[in-house]
C-alpha cells in the first residue's frame, strides 16, 4: 500500500491540522519528497523516516531512497493517523477485515479523510469493502482511491472509472476527479462511464470523492443499463439497501 503522487497532492489541498485521516493499510509514503517537504515548510527537518526504507522501496520497486515515515508525517501536519488492515505489519493497525460488515464501534470513528492507498483490489467482498471505507467519511468528508485499473493478478480486480462514478452517485458522494494515473506522474483524463479505448500500460484508476449526504447505502447498477431497468414495485429498495453508512 503506498501514497502516490497523486494522492499526496491531493492531501496537500485538503489537509488541515485538525484533521482526522484513516488509511486502508499502512500509507508508504512513495511520493517524491519535495512534495511532503512542500507540505511541511519549516517542519520537514523534524520529519523522520522509515528504518525499513530498503525494504518499502524494493517492494515498490523505487531506487533505494529514504522513505518518510507516515505517522511522523501526519502528526507533524498537525493531524490524526488511524491505520486499519487484516494484520500489524508494522504495528500500529488496528484491526479491520474490510471484507466484513464494518463493526459499529469503527464506523463512529467520522474521519475528514479516508485514504485507499491500494486496497480494495485485495479484498473479495470488494463491494462491502467500499461501503465500509465510505461510510467511515463524516459528512462533508474526503475518500480518496489509488487503485489498478490495468494491472495483471495485481490484486483480485482491476477497476474501472464507472465503479467510482456509480458508487458514489448512487450513495451520497460527489465525484470530484476520477482519472488514469501511472507511477512517473503522467495521468490522462478518460470519460467516467461511456467506454472507452484502454491504453497498453499499466495504470491506476485515482479517485476523489466528497460525502454531501448520509444515507442507507445501496448497490449501484452501471450506468449504462440504468435507464434500461424497470424495478418491481417495492422489492427493488428492499433488495438493495445494505449496510449504514
Amino acid at each position: 500500500m503506498a501514497l502516490s503522487c497523486f494522492q499526496a497532492d491531493a492531501l496537500a489541498t485538503l489537509l488541515k491540522p485538525w484533521m482526522r485521516v484513516a488509511s486502508m493499510g499502512y500509507p508508504d509514503a512513495i511520493a517524491p519528497l519535495f512534495i511532503f517537504e512542500k507540505m511541511l515548510g519549516d517542519k520537514a527537518e523534524a520529519l523522520t523516516y522509515r528504518a525499513d526504507s530498503e525494504t518499502i522501496c524494493k517492494r515498490h520497486g523505487l531506487p533505494q531512497r529514504p522513505i518518510p515515515d507516515a505517522e511522523s508525517f501526519f502528526s507533524l501536519m498537525g493531524s490524526t493517523l488511524h491505520v486499519y488492515d487484516v494484520v500489524k505489519e508494522r504495528g500500529c493497525e488496528r484491526i479491520c477485515d474490510l471484507n466484513e460488515r464494518l463493526d459499529p464501534a469503527l464506523r463512529a470513528f467520522n474521519y475528514d479523510i479516508v485514504l485507499d492507498v491500494g486496497t480494495a483490489e485485495h479484498c473479495f467482498n470488494i463491494a462491502q469493502a467500499m461501503i465500509n471505507m465510505a461510510g467511515m467519511v463524516k459528512m462533508g468528508g474526503y475518500i480518496i482511491h489509488e487503485n489498478p485499473f490495468s494491472q495483471g493478478n495485481h490484486g483480485f480486480f482491476n477497476l474501472n472509472p464507472t465503479f467510482f462514478a456509480d458508487f458514489y452517485a448512487a450513495n451520497g458522494f460527489e465525484l470530484v476527479e476520477c482519472k488514469l494515473v501511472n507511477r512517473k506522474g503522467d495521468y490522462c483524463e478518460v470519460p467516467h462511464t461511456k467506454r472507452f479505448r484502454a491504453i497498453g500500460e499499466e495504470m491506476n484508476v485515482f479517485t476523489l470523492a466528497r460525502r454531501t449526504a448520509v444515507q442507507k447505502f445501496v448497490y449501484p447498477c452501471q450506468s449504462k443499463y440504468a435507464g434500461l431497468i424497470q424495478p418491481v414495485a417495492g422489492d427493488r429498495a428492499e433488495s438493495k439497501e445494505v449496510a449504514h453508512g
